[in-house]
């Protein structure tokens, strides 16, 4: 008698696991975070952006300006898409928090500070002068 043989089993290679590394990862995310930007700087721009022109700039899909605009609405930017222009707007007046820097200019209330002010640096300056002066005058004194 002839032995049984058993049915043939077909199993499924195992596909290799592919896993990015720390700094790929941190390519792609600031590769989103620049297109994310760059879209916000064009709406807030004077030209008309619609999800096509975005896409075709960015060169990416309109699907992933969508995506974006959805990013800047969780950021509590306040875009609209304008019907009559047909392009996306961010609110008038809107400025991102923290990019305009800090104002580090002193503000003068009275114009004796104001003077006083101008004073010290009419002094720092004219120590300047005087400091460049001297050494103009050492190095022309001083042979080759």
């Amino acid at each position: 008698m002839a032995k049984k043989r058993k049915p043939p089993v077909f199993r499924r290679a195992k596909r290799p696991v592919f896993r990015r590394t720390d700094a790929e990862r941190r390519v792609r995310q600031g590769e989103r975070l620049s297109r994310l930007l760059r879209v916000l700087h064009c709406i807030m721009g004077p030209g008309r952006w619609d999800a096509d022109a975005l896409a075709s700039e960015l060169e990416v899909s309109p699907r992933t300006i969508h995506r974006i605009m959805q990013s800047l609405s969780m950021a509590n930017v306040p875009w609209f898409f304008c019907k009559e222009e047909g392009c996306y707007r961010v609110r008038s007046g809107y400025r991102l928090p923290g990019a305009e820097g800090q104002d580090t200019r002193p503000t003068f209330t009275n114009p004796a500070s104001l003077k006083l002010a101008v004073d010290m640096v009419l002094k720092e300056l004219t120590r300047t002068v005087e400091s460049l002066q001297r050494l103009s005058g050492e190095l022309s004194e001083r042979p080759d």
